[in-house]
């Protein structure tokens, strides 16, 4: 059966997976990066708590001995907020890499100031710069920077692989009232992302993908 036959046999079948797109099997050896998106301490002890940022970090730690195996490059990302402001400030505690999360020598770091880390950085060309073609991405929060970084990254050309349970986030509460749980809103930003963008996978799975 084809990737298509098999597509439109769901009843409900991604966009990608109607457009023909097979499951991954593989990584790009020498050309696959792992983007490791603002695992700060504002998600852990300060204004946003994540639920289950400890799971996410305790995966992305998997992930981070798997690229130092497959002499895969890491780039962390970090948010950056003016002095004075409500979360990430400059000169806090709280915009500071999480304790176990800390940039190793030879890990790049990228700031940024919006929600993806492609806007008013210089992310791509560093990445474009080693030739790189696939990202591997983790991190806080599923619904914001870590969509916000894969939307971004396909039309620069860009594959994208996020991993499901190394990346987080928080329960949210709307203007109108309605509140919008962690879980249900991770889940529906993984599905989103899959639906348009990339794979997303457990990092179980990815660590088990050959290096071809």
């Amino acid at each position: 059966m084809s990737a298509i036959a098999a597509a439109t046999a769901n009843a409900h079948p991604t966009i990608r997976a109607l457009s023909g797109a097979a499951p991954r099997r593989q990584l790009p050896a020498g050309a696959t990066a792992l983007l490791v998106i603002d695992f700060q301490n504002e998600y852990f002890s300060g204004c946003m708590p994540i639920p289950r940022g400890q799971q996410a970090l305790e995966q992305t730690e998997r992930l981070l001995q798997w690229a130092d195996g497959g002499q895969i490059p890491i780039f962390h990302i970090q948010h950056i907020a003016p002095e004075g402001s409500a979360v990430f400030a400059l000169g806090g505690d709280t915009v500071r890499f999480h304790p176990r999360m800390q940039p190793r020598e030879g890990d790049a770091v990228v700031q940024k100031r919006s929600v993806s880390a492609f806007v008013g950085t210089d992310l791509a060309e560093q990445l474009r710069s080693r030739g790189i073609k696939a990202l591997v991405i983790a991190g806080l929060m599923t619904h914001a920077c870590v969509a916000g970084a894969a939307r971004d990254a396909v039309p620069l050309g860009f594959e994208v692989v996020v991993a499901s349970d190394a990346a987080a986030t928080r329960a949210i509460t709307r203007a109108d009232g309605e509140a919008v749980d962690a879980d249900a809103l991770h889940h529906a930003a993984l599905a989103e992302i899959e639906d348009t963008f990339g794979d997303v996978m457990a990092t179980a799975q990815i660590l088990q993908l050959p290096l071809r």
